[in-house]
């Protein structure tokens, strides 16, 4: 207890706890980023942007077809069944991704069963 007083409310918070709030956080910020500057940026036709062209048109494919909240529907049941940090690290990427690009509703679901995940983790 390093000499210090435990109140009976404390919850003990795990470094694999602080570890995915950290990386759902960063994936989250770099979602956000990459969504505003080069999805939501027109289209410019050079010749050097071809590989942004291919990032854009995958993601938006991915967002327009529910790729990223089923792919986070489908990490948040693995990593409510499966032992393992990186299945709960793979969750929080996926669903930091399906939040941030418009698939919500089953970004949602994906968060709260990687949630139930985390209360044990």
């Amino acid at each position: 207890m390093h000499g210090g007083v435990r109140h009976r409310n404390e919850v003990p918070v795990s470094r694999n706890f602080v570890l995915t709030a950290i990386l759902f956080a960063l994936t989250y910020a770099a979602g956000f980023y990459f969504r505003i500057y080069v999805v939501d940026t027109p289209v410019s036709g050079a010749a050097g942007d071809a590989v942004l062209d291919a990032l854009r048109q995958g993601v938006l494919f991915a967002q327009l077809h529910s790729i990223w909240g089923w792919l986070s529907l489908v990490a948040g049941v693995l990593a409510l069944l499966l032992p393992g940090r990186a299945v709960v690290h793979v969750w929080s990427v996926l669903t930091a991704a399906a939040l941030v690009n418009y698939n919500g509703d089953l970004g949602a679901v994906g968060f709260a069963l990687g949630v139930l995940r985390l209360a044990r983790f």
